[in-house]
C-alpha cells in the first residue's frame, strides 16, 4: 500500500462519522478548482465519485443546479477565507430539496500551497439532527490534509514532465520525418538525373565507337555502366526503404491468403523458372497495410527461391495467434545461412553473396525487418547450412477475422 493509499484512509476515516451522521459531501479542491480528493459524497453529487480525477475542474462534474453557487462560493472563500450559499438538488422521482454550501480557504505550509475545501449538506437532514455541526479542520487535520495535496502537486508535475518529454520527442520525430522525405525527394530527383546521364553517354560511346574501341576501353565502359546500375539499384533501395517511413499507412481489414496470391502472381516467372512449390496453412485477416504485407512476403519467399539448394524450391508459409501477435514464418529448403551471418543480413546493403554469385543489393531484408518494426514485431530466423532456413516475423496487430 503506498503513501497516497494511506493518506486518503486516513482522510476518509477521519470524515467517515461526521459524514455518516447526515446528507454530505466533502470535497478538497486547489485553488484553480481542479478535484483533488473526495473524503465523502453521501448526496452523491459527484460523477463517478470513487475516482478523483485530478486536474477535472469540480464545477464540470457537479449538477447544473449547483454549479453556480459552488462557483460562487468557491470565489468568495478565495478572497475571505469562508463563504456560504444555498441551494437545491433533486431526487431520482423529481422532488427538490435544499442544500447548504460551504467552503474554506485552507491555510498552506512552507511546503505545501492552499487549497479550498467544499462541504455540501442537506438541509432537511439537518434539522433532524441533534449532533454539531461540521466544526473546522484541527491543525492535524490540516497537515495530514497538505501532505496529501502536496503529494498529488507532485504527482501532477511529474506527469506534466512526462508529457512534456513526450511532446518534445513527438516534434523531433516529425523532423526527423520532415528531412527523411526532403532526403528522399533529393535522391529521386537530383542524383539520379546524373546517374541516368553518366550511364547513358557510356553505352553511347560504345555504341558510336565500338569499332575503334580495344577490348580493354570496352571492359571500362562495361564497367562504369554496371557500376551506375548498381548505384541506381542501390537508390531505389534506399527510396523504397524511406517510404516504408514516410508513406501513411492503410491498415484496413487485409486478407493475407488473398495477400499470398497476389505475391504468387508477381514472382510467377520465377516460380516456373525454378520449378518452385509453394504451400501454407490457414491465414488470419488482420488490420494491417495490404502493401506492407504483400512486400514482406514477397521479400522472403523471393530470396527463399533466389537462394535454392540443388532440389526444386519448396516454401511454406503459416501463421499462429498468440497471447498479444501473431507469429509467421516461412520455411525452404534452399542452401542456408551460417549462424555467424543471421543477424548481419538485416543490415542495408549487406550480401552473403557476390553480384557473380547471385545478383541482389542486400536491400529486402532490411525492408522486411523496417516494416515489421512498423507493427511492433521482430523478424529473425534458424537456419542449418545446405539444410534450409526458417524466417520468422511477428506482427502486434488486431484480427478482423480468421480466414
Amino acid at each position: 500500500m503506498d503513501n497516497n493509499h494511506r493518506a486518503n484512509l486516513l482522510i476518509d476515516k477521519a470524515f467517515q462519522a461526521l459524514l455518516g451522521q447526515q446528507r454530505a459531501t466533502y470535497l478538497l479542491i486547489d485553488r484553480q478548482n481542479h478535484l483533488l480528493h473526495i473524503c465523502g459524497d453521501a448526496l452523491d453529487l459527484v460523477a463517478s465519485p470513487s475516482v478523483a480525477a485530478v486536474c477535472q475542474d469540480i464545477l464540470e462534474r457537479l449538477p447544473a443546479s449547483l454549479q453556480l453557487p459552488v462557483s460562487e462560493a468557491l470565489q468568495q472563500a478565495q478572497v475571505s477565507g469562508t463563504a456560504q450559499r444555498s441551494g437545491s438538488l433533486e431526487t431520482l422521482d423529481g422532488e427538490a430539496y435544499g442544500v447548504t454550501i460551504k467552503a474554506c480557504l485552507q491555510p498552506a505550509s512552507q511546503t505545501t500551497a492552499e487549497f479550498l475545501t467544499l462541504l455540501v449538506t442537506q438541509k432537511e437532514c439537518d434539522r433532524t439532527l441533534t449532533h454539531p455541526p461540521l466544526t473546522p479542520l484541527t491543525t492535524s487535520e490540516t497537515i495530514k490534509l497538505l501532505e496529501v495535496n502536496q503529494r498529488l502537486r507532485a504527482e501532477i508535475l511529474e506527469r506534466q514532465q512526462t508529457e512534456q518529454q513526450l511532446a518534445h520527442k513527438a516534434a523531433a520525430l516529425t523532423r526527423s520525418n520532415a528531412d527523411l522525405e526532403e532526403f528522399a525527394y533529393v535522391v529521386s530527383h537530383d542524383l539520379q538525373e546524373p546517374l541516368r546521364a553518366m550511364t547513358a553517354f557510356s553505352q553511347l560511346l560504345d555504341q558510336r565507337y565500338h569499332e575503334r574501341l580495344d577490348e580493354t576501353a570496352k571492359r571500362y565502359i562495361q564497367h562504369i555502366v554496371d557500376g551506375g546500375t548498381r548505384m541506381k539499384a542501390m537508390i531505389d533501395g534506399i527510396l523504397e526503404l524511406s517510404r516504408v517511413n514516410t508513406i501513411r499507412l492503410n491498415n484496413s481489414p487485409t486478407n493475407l491468403e488473398q495477400a499470398l496470391e497476389t505475391v504468387l502472381e508477381n514472382l510467377k516467372l520465377i516460380r516456373l523458372e525454378n520449378q518452385a512449390i509453394i504451400t501454407h496453412g490457414p491465414l488470419p485477416t488482420l488490420y494491417v497495410d495490404t502493401n506492407h504485407i504483400v512486400q514482406l512476403l514477397q521479400n522472403l519467399i523471393g530470396n527463399a527461391i533466389k537462394f535454392r539448394g540443388p532440389e526444386p524450391p519448396r516454401i511454406h508459409v503459416t501463421a499462429e495467434q498468440q497471447t498479444n501477435r501473431w507469429l509467421f514464418s516461412v520455411h525452404d529448403n534452399g542452401i542456408g545461412i551460417p549462424q555467424s551471418q543471421q543477424k548481419r543480413i538485416f543490415k542495408l546493403f549487406q550480401r552473403l553473396h557476390n553480384q557473380q554469385e547471385q545478383k541482389g543489393y542486400g536491400i529486402g531484408l532490411a525492408i522486411c525487418k523496417k516494416i515489421v518494426g512498423h507493427y511492433q514485431g521482430s523478424i529473425w530466423l534458424q537456419s542449418v547450412p545446405e539444410e534450409g532456413s526458417i524466417f520468422y516475423f511477428t506482427l502486434v496487430v488486431s484480427t478482423h477475422t480468421e480466414a
